[in-house]
């Protein structure tokens, strides 16, 4: 029978199927781990035992040249870019590599230099409660800390301005990737890409993909459109925070004893003389404590009507 390249939907309900089995074998190893060790110990190397399982997977199907169960099911096979024979070991293992390992390993670095660079001491001590010592995000966190002492105050804000658009930058190439495979037919993961593996199947003598090629070449350019729409509505608000954040550090480059004696005096109640506790403004304007214009209301007549007893001079 000949071959040929694999069909969109071939390749989506492979991935499809590997899915399904590998998050049964995450429930399962999840529930074993939890029946031994506990909730808590759980919570602490969820991440990690969900990595393990998945290595497990693609370790025992993949790397030693064997069909994963959703390829079986649909009856592709991986191949090289040569098209005539499977890839090798060293291809395989990067591909099982970038598919399970690297998604893993920079959630858990974004993830450190974010609290790091965010919240500073406070985070390191949340951290450092319950965690592994030997665990790769302890380690991920202690090298994290290091740098970051390195770097002075406008250094850090401009690295977590960098590690979130890093973190919409890898959320747009996933989808952008997607899209491309609904146009080109290949590729259907990032990873496969990078070790230039792709599949071929057993032709039919019925076999005709050109309706079926259409629909997703029209789903893959929608896709694209909406990618589009999304990175100029993330430029957009990007520009509009830039915008807020020169507004601000402009107001905070005034006068400090200007700013601080302002404020102070827009901040004091003209009937206690403190700090306004839930300010409340009346009719004509003036801001008082909820507190004390309810009680000067029930026991005088209206503030700031004009009478003898009118709040207008306290106000000016």
């Amino acid at each position: 029978m000949p071959l040929a390249p694999a069909t969109r939907a071939q390749l989506i309900r492979s991935s499809q199927k590997d899915d399904y089995y590998r998050s049964s074998l995450r429930n399962s190893a999840n529930d074993a781990f939890q029946t031994l060790a506990g909730s808590r110990r759980w919570l602490e190397c969820r991440k990690e035992i969900e990595l393990l399982s998945d290595l497990a997977y693609f370790g025992l199907t993949t790397f030693l040249g064997y069909q994963t169960l959703g390829e079986e099911y649909v009856n592709i096979v991986q191949v090289d870019p040569t098209k005539r024979q499977i890839p090798s070991p060293a291809r395989r293992g990067v591909f099982v590599l970038c598919h399970a390992f690297v998604p893993y390993l920079l959630d858990k670095l974004l993830v450190c230099l974010e609290n790091e660079l965010e919240g500073g001491q406070e985070s390191r001590r949340r951290q450092q409660v319950g965690s592994v010592p030997w665990s790769l995000e302890s380690w991920l966190r202690r090298w994290v800390q290091k740098a970051a002492a390195l770097c002075s105050e406008p250094q850090r804000r401009a690295c977590l301005n960098a590690v979130f658009v890093l973190q919409q930058s890898l959320t747009l190439l996933y989808r952008l990737h997607s899209a491309l495979f609904y146009v080109s037919g290949s590729f259907h993961h990032l990873s496969k890409r990078v070790a230039d593996i792709s599949y071929m199947r057993v032709v039919g003598l019925n076999s005709n993909d050109s309706t079926v090629g259409s629909s997703y070449r029209l789903l893959g350019v929608m896709s694209l459109l909406q990618l589009l729409i999304t990175v100029c509505l993330q430029l957009n608000n990007f520009r509009q925070r830039q915008r807020a954040r020169q507004e601000w550090s402009l107001h905070r480059k005034l006068s400090p004893q200007h700013r601080q004696s302002s404020s102070r005096r827009a901040a004091l109640c003209i009937l206690c003389l403190e700090e306004r506790r839930h300010s409340t403004s009346t009719p004509c304007g003036h801001l008082f404590c909820w507190e004390c214009i309810t009680e000067w209301c029930n026991t005088k007549s209206a503030p700031c009507v004009g009478t003898s007893s009118s709040l207008t001079d306290w106000c000016t």
